[in-house]
C-alpha cells in the first residue's frame, strides 16, 4: 500500500511538472506596398517584446564588419590573422589562408557549432566549401573588435543599432521573455550529463569497493554520495553550458532525492529510484506534447555574434527596412551581401553574412534563421515584390511556425533550410 502511494506521489509530481502548456507566443512584422504590419500572440506581447534571436546576429555581425569595410578599416580579401588574438592562432598553416569574406559566407572551414567552446580545427580548406558555423563568426567578432578598437556591443550599436534606431536590440545578457521549451528537449538537457556521471562514478566507486573493500565504498554509501557527487557536476555543467535547464534539473533532482529518503530501508527500491525515475523522467518528456517555461541564461556567456542577439521585432523591421534599401542601391560594399558569394546547391547559395535562396518563378528570397534552445526566429526578405517578414518566437516548434506564416504572407514556397 505504502509502495503504491510512493508510485503515485512521484508519477503526480512529475505530471505537475510537464504538464504546464503554453500558447505559441510570437511577434511578427509584415512589410508590404511601404508600411509594415505587426502581429503578436501571446501575454504581454507585442512588437516591443524581447526575443532571443539566435544566429539572426550572424547578419547584424556581417552588417557591422561591411560598415569597417566602407570605412576603409577592413577589406573582404584580406587575411584575418593579423587581427586575431592569441588564443584563436593555431599552428595549422591554413589560418593564414583565410579571408575576411570567407568568414562572411562560411567558407572558411571551421567547425559548425560553438556550443561547448571554439573548436580552432580547420575542417576543410578555406575558399574550397560551405560550411556553415558559429566558430567562424567568433573570429569575425575578433576581427570587428580589433578593426574598429571597440566591443562587439559597441561596434554594432556604432554602426547599426543606434543609426536605424534600434533601440532594444543587444548582443549582451539580457532580460528576454520567457523561453519555452519542449518537455522532451528540456529534460534531455537538464539530466544527459547527470546520467552519465551517475553511472560513470558509480561503476568506478563500486569497483574500488570491490578491490579495496574500504568502507566508504560500500554499495549504499557509494550510491548516495555518487547521486550528490552527479548532481554537483552537473549543476556547474549547466551554468558553463545551458543554464535555462537548471530549475528543471532541482525539481527532477529533488524528486529522486525524496525518493531515496523515502526507500532508504528498502534496499531494491532504493537502488532502482535513480535509475528508474530519470527514465520515467524522460519517457514522459518525450511523450507528453507539451511545452515548460525555462528560464533565461542564468550565467551569461558574453556576447557573441554566433547566437547572442536579443531584439524585437520593431528593431528588426528597422534592420530590414535598411537591408531592403542596401539590396537596392548601388552601394559596392553592402550590395555584396546579396551576391551569391558561394553557390550550395541548385536553389541555394550564401552572400555575405545571408542566405540567398532562388524560388524559380516566384524570384530570389534573402533569409537568415536563429534557433537557440526555447527560441527560435526567422526574416524573409522579398525585394522583387517589395516585402519582407519576420517571426519572433519563443519555443521549441517556433521556425516551422514560423516558415508557415512566411509562406503565407510571401506566396513563395522558400525552404529556408540552413544546409549544415
Amino acid at each position: 500500500m505504502k509502495k503504491n502511494r510512493f508510485v503515485s506521489l512521484v508519477f503526480l509530481l512529475m505530471m505537475c511538472m510537464y504538464l504546464v502548456s503554453c500558447g505559441d507566443n510570437y511577434s511578427a512584422v509584415y512589410f508590404q506596398n511601404g508600411s509594415a504590419d505587426f502581429d503578436y500572440s501571446g501575454n504581454g506581447v507585442d512588437e516591443n517584446t524581447v526575443f532571443e534571436l539566435g544566429s539572426c546576429g550572424k547578419t547584424v555581425a556581417a552588417y557591422t564588419a561591411l560598415a569597417l569595410v566602407d570605412e576603409g578599416k577592413l577589406e573582404l580579401n584580406q587575411k584575418i590573422i593579423p587581427y586575431l588574438d592569441s588564443n584563436l592562432i593555431t599552428d595549422d598553416p591554413s589560418l593564414d589562408e583565410i579571408t575576411l569574406k570567407q568568414l562572411l559566407c562560411h567558407t572558411a572551414g571551421f567547425s559548425p557549432s560553438y556550443e561547448f567552446g571554439v573548436d580552432k580545427k580547420i575542417y576543410s580548406d578555406p575558399g574550397k566549401e560551405f560550411r556553415y558555423s558559429g566558430v567562424g563568426y567568433i573570429y569575425l567578432q575578433n576581427v570587428i573588435e580589433k578593426a574598429s578598437g571597440m566591443s562587439l556591443e559597441q561596434a554594432a550599436s556604432h554602426y547599426v543599432f543606434k543609426p536605424l534606431g534600434m533601440n532594444n536590440s543587444t548582443f549582451e545578457n539580457t532580460k528576454t521573455i520567457t523561453p519555452y521549451m519542449n518537455a522532451g528537449n528540456a529534460v534531455l538537457y537538464a539530466l544527459v550529463v547527470f546520467v552519465l556521471a551517475f553511472a560513470v562514478l558509480f561503476i568506478v566507486s563500486f569497483i574500488i569497493g570491490k578491490v579495496t573493500k574500504y568502507k566508504y565504498f560500500k554499495f549504499r554509501t557509494a550510491y548516495l554520495v555518487c547521486f550528490f557527487a552527479a548532481g554537483i557536476i552537473n549543476v556547474i555543467a549547466l551554468l558553463l553550458i545551458m543554464s535555462k535547464v537548471l530549475v528543471m534539473f532541482v525539481i527532477c533532482f529533488a524528486i529522486m532525492g525524496i525518493a531515496l529518503l523515502i526507500t532508504r530501508k528498502k534496499a531494491k527500491i532504493f537502488i532502482a529510484c535513480v535509475p528508474v525515475i530519470a527514465v520515467v523522467i524522460l519517457i514522459l518528456g518525450f511523450t507528453l506534447k507539451v511545452r515548460i517555461p525555462v528560464t533565461n541564461e542564468l550565467v551569461s556567456k558574453g556576447p557573441n555574434c554566433a547566437y547572442s542577439l536579443k531584439s524585437t521585432a520593431k528593431d528588426m523591421s528597422l534592420f530590414c527596412n535598411e537591408l531592403m534599401k542596401k539590396q537596392k542601391s548601388s552601394d559596392k560594399v553592402f550590395a555584396q551581401m546579396f551576391i551569391p558569394a558561394v553557390k550550395i546547391d541548385e536553389k541555394n547559395s550564401w552572400g555575405l553574412g545571408i542566405a540567398i535562396e532562388a524560388s524559380g518563378k516566384s524570384g530570389t528570397t534573402y533569409w537568415h534563421s536563429g534557433i537557440n534552445p526555447g527560441a527560435q526566429s526567422l526574416f524573409v526578405l522579398y525585394p522583387e515584390q517589395n516585402k519582407y517578414v519576420v517571426i519572433l518566437t519563443n519555443n521549441d516548434d517556433g521556425l516551422n511556425f514560423a516558415k508557415d506564416k512566411a509562406h503565407a504572407f510571401l506566396n513563395v514556397d522558400g525552404e529556408w533550410d540552413i544546409k549544415r
